[in-house]
């Protein structure tokens, strides 16, 4: 590794991750563990970067595996948007934030794009300026759906079997 490209890797029990970051570029190299799974690969130069930012996770997002037993490998998310081809894309990956090669990494990455970093940012401010919706409210949105349906179906049958 030479001085001016940080690599951080993080492997948890639902997918893998590489960051690697040079003063022209970054790439980032993710793949879910699941059979279907794909390697996904974003190779962006630095100048493509929009905003990043660090927030911690939520419990529900550290749960994994069948019996939902707490994956303790990340306790936070890195997210970025870039530009890709004139659209803005972002990405999500949990990472350990306090892991030496991700913070050196961090750290360079803020020194060369000052300007996208929103780590000075309440985790809530920095998400809604990048425009990605909290983990706390998505688990909200899901349980809605999940409760919201059957609810929705039993009161149209209710109606219904009322109206006759």
């Amino acid at each position: 590794m030479s001085q001016d490209q940080f690599t951080y890797s993080i492997d948890h029990s639902t997918s893998s991750a590489e960051i690697v970051l040079t003063s022209e570029r970054l790439r980032v190299r993710t793949k879910g563990k699941g059979l279907a799974d794909k390697e996904r690969i974003i190779d962006i130069p630095i100048a493509g970067l929009r905003q990043f930012c660090l927030v911690p996770t939520i419990g529900a997002q550290n749960l994994a595996g069948a019996k939902l037993a707490p994956d303790n490998s990340y306790d936070s998310e890195f997210i970025f948007s870039y530009d890709d081809g004139g659209r803005l894309e972002k990405k999500r990956l949990f990472v350990l934030k306090g892991d030496e090669a991700f913070v050196r990494l961090i750290e360079m990455l803020g020194s060369l794009r000052p300007d996208a970093s929103l780590l000075h940012l309440e985790p809530a401010e920095a998400q809604k300026q990048i425009g990605v919706i909290s983990a706390a409210k998505t688990v909200w949105v899901i349980v809605a759906i999940i409760v919201g349906i059957p609810v929705l179906i039993a009161a149209f049958f209710l109606v219904s079997a009322i109206l006759g």
